[in-house]
């Protein structure tokens, strides 16, 4: 599990920028609960909304069985907004991500 930590959305967008390049398409996501790892186009190919995009686990919209307290399965079906909000990256001024995948 990732350490919570605060940052601008210039600071966060500029991090994805440097790890992955511009197109927010190709970005890539870890999933606080089951690690798995997600690009925005996963997200789009999956029929997530924009507003999910390194919100809510993938599984959510590809049919994933892990949980918040079974999370051995990949990807599971988190939802940053739910009870338990583990997302560790504060936008501040925007919300709570997922943090970035290693590039």
């Amino acid at each position: 599990m990732y350490p919570r930590r605060t940052v601008t959305e210039q600071a966060y967008r500029d991090e994805a920028v440097n790890k992955f390049g511009p197109d927010v398409r190709a970005w890539k996501f870890v999933c606080p609960v089951c690690g798995h790892i997600a690009s925005g186009q996963d997200y789009i190919d999956a029929g997530a909304p924009a507003g999910a995009i390194a919100f809510s686990c993938i599984g959510r919209w590809t049919g994933g069985k892990g949980t918040l307290f079974n999370n051995k399965t990949q990807p599971c079906n988190y939802a940053g907004g739910g009870l338990f909000a583990l997302n560790p990256v504060e936008v501040i001024g925007v919300g709570c991500y997922f943090e970035l995948a290693d590039g």
